[in-house]
């Protein structure tokens, strides 16, 4: 999904990597580039929101204005499905809810009493209050499909792991 994301979000993309900026050490000329984003990963690791969702790419929501540098690479990933850019994102409407169920993947599953638990109480919330609950296994799912969900998805719910007390 990565090169989907990334193709889509910024088209005329160029990633470099060690052995580009080794050539161009090499060549012992100046290069001005427009725009540079440099991701580093492991500084990324050290931020709070990674710690509060486990993803690298959590780090720049923390940043004031953080939502009006992201809405444009959410709207060309979306206008790239085919959705119109001014679905979901929690604007109007009747709330969207996607449960991304891991049961069937191999790992980071639920214990499937809790599974089961979850999905009664998203389908109580659709049957008291209307709102449109998709429980999902998006290894299923066309990479095409998976995105226009998610762009119409206003709630989104995807439990890394659970704990066994008993």
């Amino acid at each position: 999904m990565n090169q989907v994301v990334l193709r889509g979000s910024f088209p005329s993309i160029s990633l470099e990597f060690v052995d580009d900026w080794r050539d161009r050490a090499e060549m012992a000329r100046p290069f001005v580039f427009e725009r540079v984003v440099v991701a580093d990963r492991s500084a990324s690791m050290l931020s709070y929101n990674y710690a509060r969702y486990q993803r690298s790419a959590a780090a720049p929501f923390a940043l004031p204005g953080s939502m009006n540098w992201w809405q444009p690479i959410r709207n060309n990933v979306v206008g790239l499905a085919g959705i119109d850019p001014e679905v979901g994102g929690g604007t109007s409407g009747t709330p969207v809810i996607t449960y991304i169920s891991r049961q069937k993947w191999g790992r980071r599953m639920l214990i499937p009493a809790h599974h089961e638990k979850l999905v009664k109480e998203l389908y109580k919330l659709r049957d008291e209050y209307g709102y449109e609950v998709n429980v999902v296994e998006a290894e299923s799912m066309s990479r095409l499909e998976q995105i226009q969900l998610a762009a119409r998805t206003t709630v989104r719910s995807q439990p890394c792991f659970s704990l066994n007390v008993s």
